[in-house]
């Protein structure tokens, strides 16, 4: 309670939030994040190991302290950059989860890469190979700039 108290900017549902156990899967760890409610935010793993969901103007919504095992998770079958191999978000306070350092938030798109992707996914399109990026996901629909 007294965390609650200490940090006002906090929004009352996240201090409210459960702590995510160590054996929670990344799947349902994202599905139980706040999300932007008009579909134009994103999810991040920052090099802090810290799980976080952005607004369209890369405010943060929300944000999770990721174990070592949950963070390989979120990079499973792909190259997983150097940093995140000794990273631990559970390390992380409260207060640098949600003010992350500037290289914790991703970039905001541009109309050129909008409008490259949005070309690539249609060239994708036209040759029977279907492609989630900016579309909407299979798994969880966090994706939906279309």
């Amino acid at each position: 309670m007294a965390d609650k108290l200490l940090n006002p900017t906090m929004p009352q549902a996240v201090a409210d939030r459960q702590p995510v156990g160590d054996n929670m899967s990344l799947r349902d760890i994202k599905r139980s994040m706040k999300k932007d409610p008009d579909g134009h935010g994103i999810s991040a793993l920052g090099y802090d190991g810290v799980l976080r969901t952005f607004d369209n103007e890369r405010n943060v919504l929300d944000a999770v302290g990721l174990n070592p095992t949950q963070i390989r998770e979120y990079y499973d079958g792909l190259p997983m950059p150097g940093r995140l191999l000794t990273a631990d978000g559970r390390n992380i306070s409260r207060w640098d989860m949600f003010h992350p350092d500037a290289e914790n938030i991703p970039r905001k798109f541009t109309e050129e890469d909008i409008a490259t992707t949005r070309a690539y996914n249609e060239e994708l399109e036209r040759r029977g190979v279907t492609s989630c990026i900016l579309g909407k996901l299979a798994d969880d629909g966090e994706s939906n700039l279309r």
